[in-house]
């Protein structure tokens, strides 16, 4: 337990729960919330709706019924006094414990609903609901302070998974109702008696009480508390001077008024318009917690990663388009006239409501924290509680007594339900529009989210990150992220760049070839990678060259040129071939002066890979001395001639002969001299080129002089017939494969020997 010091909002600097204690701590929580959902399914929303309607209940009370649900949160005010006395989990656990206790006098409606006393009956049943929603409001102070607390670990700093704890919180919840109006479902049947409610009363009781059980367990949260002589009514003052927390509450609440009005209604919709039995009506609450199980599913991939604010206007407009249907067609289009169309329609609108509107809420809750000082969280969660329960409240109140009116107008059932969802939907259309202006708090924008949301490639990549946040194991790590490197995805980009700083090699190493497979990178990516060239040499530094060379731009020329005399010779390679890649023409001359002076094979390799990517023909020279210099590995001179041939555009034709050359000589000059045969027309220069080889390649080997001739008459770029001329006359060069380069330039080369 905390301090009464840091309980009264002291300035003692908050500890972050260890892992072990933070993962047990959110299990705990993650039990409450099953078991607290659970119950929850037995003594709200649907079950008591039916329950009421079983008695006799109207519309006007039914709404009057789920008004009380939302008036709860006006209870919130109480709340807070509490904890000014007791620990938030303390007023938190006890309250909840209170609010089951509450309930407990609806046990005796049906009693009093067998002797035809109905109206007693549902006055026990609205004395139930109105204790269960005081102490319940009570309780909610603790709500945002414990799973802010829980969702950052206790710490100043924002955890990665905030998002996450609190869409698998809505998951868990999502299941528990799931599990618990599947079981209602079954044992109601089309008809239930009220007995059978009264069963399902006891039922959730049970599991409520054994809830509060986890939820005393859960740590005391520290400095959510304001200080003791803030005030409530000057908190709000100021939270309200703030344009984006103002629009923000506001919208908010209009959008619970909508849900409010409209989710409420709709088990009395399927009833009413399609005379829908009881049982059925469960089925599709069932169906209204699995759209919320996929909703959750789906958001725990996005929402640490898009943002809420994107998240908020989408899943809002989803809850609209589920009101649509029941705003334009009619009931008794003949679409419905078979049962089966009439339970796809139904699980349909409940499916995507539950879906859109409980997204909605998470996405809000979300960005309501990602907008409210930790400090400030306790009294702005009564405005935030107040918006939404106001909403609620004023939604479903209205909502009966609107369609109420509508029936004594002299509407039927379906006309009344028509004007009753599309009124709803231009509420919805109005606050979609102005969300557009609230504060994006570094989310990404709506179009970016929905082609997330449509990506399976996004999906897997953000999939594969959320377990990459969870690991702690570097070899698990290491492979996540070659597969993310797979899965690539610009959105994964950022949070990549945190794996660069991983204290172990083959993590970084896999992050950076992670980047390399990458179709683009962003201009933050590319800045981070020219750091790294500069700072990690003989390590990682010469991969991210390599990255900058297929991805950089011109910014990252100068970084490269600066690195081109490091002694990492890994490094010095990677950036000769970038900077050739980028269309450095300035570098030439460094590339040449390096490619003389060094006796490193690699560096060697890269320097003539390097001159042949920019195609620089003045080169040649150059390419031409490193043969002879410090007599180079045969590897190295071949990578050098074969450089030489794409210098001069042959390398097409010229490189499956050199390849045979370099397994067997003699067989290499005979494919070479059968080339020559079908490309030489004139007979009087094939024999002489002919002669020339054999002198070239003969047992001596030493006259290049025929040969060099034969190119001097033959060629038509005097460059670059100067250049292999004088190789073959220089008695310093004895490479065979530049002496078979030599021979095959003649036969390739544009308008050569075919037109001599």
């Amino acid at each position: 337990m905390a301090s009464q010091e840091q309980r009264r909002g002291g300035a003692a600097k908050p500890s972050p729960l260890s892992p072990k204690r933070l993962g047990q701590a959110r299990k705990a929580y993650y039990t409450f919330n099953f078991l607290n959902s659970f119950s929850f399914v037995f003594l709200s929303g649907s079950f008591v709706t039916l329950f009421a309607i079983r008695m006799g209940a109207s519309n006007a009370l039914v709404g009057v019924l789920n008004a009380i649900a939302y008036a709860t949160f006006f209870m919130m005010p109480i709340g807070k006094k509490v904890v000014r006395k007791k620990p938030i989990v303390w007023t938190f656990g006890w309250a909840w414990v209170g609010r089951y206790t509450a309930f407990i006098p609806t046990l005796m409606a049906p009693l009093f609903a067998a002797r035809g006393m109905n109206g007693v009956a549902i006055g026990l049943l609205i004395t139930g609901v109105a204790g269960f929603a005081f102490f319940r409001g009570i309780a909610l102070i603790g709500n945002n302070p414990v799973v802010g607390f829980l969702a950052t670990g206790g710490g100043e700093k924002p955890r990665s998974d905030r998002g996450e704890f609190m869409t698998n919180t809505s998951i868990i919840n999502s299941l528990a109702s799931m599990t618990s109006g599947l079981l209602v479902a079954l044992f109601l049947g089309e008809n239930a008696t009220p007995w059978s409610y009264s069963l399902g009363v006891c039922i959730g009781l049970g599991s409520g009480y054994l809830g509060c059980y986890y939820l005393l367990k859960t740590p005391e949260p520290t400095n959510y508390n304001p200080d003791s002589g803030s005030s409530l009514l000057e908190t709000t003052r100021e939270a309200v001077k703030d344009p984006t927390f103002r629009r923000f509450i506001f919208l908010f609440m209009a959008l619970s008024f909508v849900s409010g009005m409209g989710r409420s209604f709709l088990p009395v919709y399927a009833k009413d318009v399609f005379s829908q039995g009881d049982d059925a009506v469960m089925v599709y609450a069932l169906l209204s917690s699995m759209g919320s199980v996929v909703m959750g599913l789906l958001s725990r991939l996005v929402v640490d990663r898009l943002g809420s604010k994107p998240l908020f206007i989408i899943f809002s407009s989803i809850g609209l388009v589920s009101f649509l249907p029941m705003a334009l067609i009619p009931g008794t289009s003949a679409f419905f006239s078979s049962s089966a169309a009439t339970a796809l329609f139904l699980a349909g609108v409940h499916f995507i409501s539950a879906f859109g509107f409980a997204g909605e809420e998470n996405a809000g809750q979300t960005y309501y924290f990602s907008l409210v000082p930790k400090e400030k969280t306790l009294d702005l969660s009564v405005i935030y509680y107040f918006a939404f329960g106001l909403g609620g409240s004023l939604g479903s109140g209205f909502g009966g007594l609107l369609l109420d009116g509508f029936g004594a107008l002299g509407y039927s059932h379906t006309a009344s339900y028509r004007l009753f969802y599309g009124f709803l939907c231009i509420l919805l259309g109005i606050s979609i529009y102005f969300m557009q202006a609230l504060r994006r708090l570094g989310s990404a924008s709506v179009t970016q989210s929905l082609g997330v949301m449509f990506s399976l490639r996004d999906l897997r990549a953000f999939d594969l990150l959320m377990r990459l946040d969870r690991s702690a194991n570097p070899k698990q790590e290491v492979k996540l992220i070659q597969e993310l490197g797979r899965k690539a995805s610009l959105l994964s980009q950022e949070e990549l760049l945190d794996y660069l700083r991983s204290p172990r090699f083959q993590v970084r190493m896999e992050a950076l070839r992670a980047f390399e497979s990458m179709s683009h990178l962003s201009q933050k990516v590319i800045r981070f990678l020219l750091k790294e060239v500069e700072t990690h040499s003989f390590t990682t530094s010469y991969v991210a060259a390599r990255i900058l060379g297929k991805h950089g731009t011109a910014e990252a020329i100068p970084t490269l040129r600066r690195s081109l005399e490091v002694e990492d010779y890994m490094l010095q390679g990677s950036v000769m071939i970038s900077l050739a890649q980028l269309g450095d023409e300035e570098s030439i001359p460094l590339i040449e002066s390096i490619l003389m002076k060094s006796k490193n094979p690699r560096v060697k390799i890269s320097a003539a890979y390097a001159l042949e990517v920019l195609k620089s023909k003045n080169s040649l020279p150059a390419l031409v001395s490193s043969l002879k210099n410090d007599d180079p590995p045969a590897f190295v001179s071949d990578e050098i001639v074969i450089a030489m041939a794409s210098i001069m555009e042959i390398s097409k034709e010229f490189y499956p002969l050199y390849s045979a050359f370099m397994e067997d000589e003699n067989d290499g000059v005979s494919q070479l001299r059968s080339t020559a045969s079908d490309i030489i027309v004139d007979n009087r220069t094939l024999e002489q080129w002919q002669k020339d080889v054999e002198t070239l390649f003969g047992e001596e080997g030493e006259s290049g002089k025929g040969m060099a001739g034969f190119i001097v008459r033959t060629g038509t770029d005097p460059q670059t017939e100067l250049v292999l001329s004088q190789a073959l006359l220089d008695p310093d060069l004895h490479y065979k494969g530049l002496k078979f380069l030599a021979a095959a330039y003649p036969l390739f080369v544009k308008r050569g020997v075919t037109e001599a």
